[in-house]
């Protein structure tokens, strides 16, 4: 299995001030400060063997401060020789297509023969989508013109295009990649409804999980989304899943991991559902998250315990069974570990990241991807 590693920078500390919205002093800790940290981090993602480095988009809060992702991953192209990169999204309504197109073709050149795993999604907070500009109520229609300008730029000497949002007159994207037309060949999206998956899956698509489902939550989207495939005519889809690592020598110091994913998900309420939030009241295609932002939350132990048979927190044979059962549920092809979250010092994290490396990545990358059975619709 191919094995990769979300490096992004948090600044959790920073969730009192701006719930507060205190604007009249800067972070306790600088944002350069935890980036630098997240940097010492990513420097050793190569060394210890992993197979590929991970960025995602955000903006405006101190969650997972990463902006435009394509400039980052041209950091560590440059910075590496061996490892692939890999997006965990880019947000494709966020983009003007025939731009994205030509710097995803100049990373592609950039990496020297290495690959860029394509993950794209649609935007979740309104606060983002308010301060770039776009409608988040047409984030459908602009993300699938923005798709299908990729897919139509991926190989061609010369395209056009012309779709509800953008209409491209002639052109050609330069440099051309090395991996002319082979770029768009799979790309994974995250989505939550049996709406979106159906979309999806008519525009060739294949699946993410970027959230911290539960094993029951996660096979019944894999099942859905590959009854849909079937549907349509097209193969089982097997899916790239992101999860949460922490890697201890033993059960009572893994358990700190628990309390570092804890804040990792209140810092994504935050990010999403409370801090500068208008609300998703009447927004089409929010439905979900409007009942989500409403709902009585169930208590933050019993969220825990559901998520306890599927993120790899724990010593390296708890972590390496877990992996192992995931794979035979969802049939899980590509893993991506965030390993530095939720308020984790450095120190920390790269003592868990060194264990993981020497005790459970072997038995990673030499686990088999197989499609299994309790993935197919």
């Amino acid at each position: 299995m191919h094995c990769g590693v979300m490096v992004t920078g948090y600044n959790q500390g920073d969730w009192e001030r701006l719930l507060d919205e205190d604007y009249g002093r800067p972070p306790t800790i600088s944002d350069a400060q935890n980036m630098d940290n997240t940097l010492h981090m990513g420097d050793l993602i190569e060394p210890l063997g992993f197979d590929s480095i991970w960025a995602t988009e955000h903006y405006g809060s101190a969650y997972s401060m990463q902006p435009n992702p394509l400039q980052y991953l041209a950091f560590w192209a440059g910075r590496t020789k061996r490892v692939d990169v890999g997006t965990a999204v880019i947000v494709a309504p966020w983009w003007n297509p025939v731009r994205l197109a030509h710097e995803i073709s100049m990373l592609d050149i950039l990496l020297q023969g290495r690959r860029l795993h394509l993950g794209i999604g649609r935007g979740i907070a309104p606060h983002e989508y308010a301060s770039l500009g776009y409608p988040i109520g047409e984030s459908h229609k602009y993300f699938y013109d923005v798709i299908n300008v990729l897919k139509a730029a991926d190989g061609a000497e010369r395209f056009e295009f012309q779709g509800d949002v953008y209409n491209v007159p002639p052109t050609s994207i330069r440099p051309q990649a090395r991996h002319k037309g082979e770029l768009t060949k799979n790309i994974k999206v995250a989505f939550s409804t049996e709406a979106s998956a159906k979309m999806a899956a008519e525009n060739g698509l294949g699946q993410m999980f970027v959230a911290g489902d539960d094993v029951d939550e996660m096979v019944a989207k894999v099942q859905r989304f590959n009854r849909i495939r079937k549907e349509l005519g097209l193969e089982p889809d097997q899916p790239t899943t992101l999860l949460w690592m922490y890697c201890a020598e033993t059960e009572e110091e893994a358990e700190e991991g628990w309390e570092f994913f804890k804040n990792q998900g209140e810092a994504a309420q935050h990010h999403y559902f409370d801090w500068n939030n208008p609300g998703y009241e009447g927004i089409k295609g929010y439905e979900e998250y409007l009942l989500r932002q409403t709902a009585d939350i169930s208590p933050a132990e019993a969220r825990l315990a559901a998520r306890r048979a599927t993120q790899p927190i724990g010593t390296p044979d708890q972590i390496i069974e877990k992996i192992e059962s995931m794979q035979k549920m969802i049939s899980n092809e590509k893993l991506v570990i965030h390993m530095m979250y939720g308020g984790m010092p450095r120190e920390k994290a790269e003592k868990s990241l060194r264990l993981f490396a020497e005790k459970v990545l072997p038995h990673v990358q030499a686990m088999p991807t197989p499609i299994n059975p309790r993935s197919l619709a």
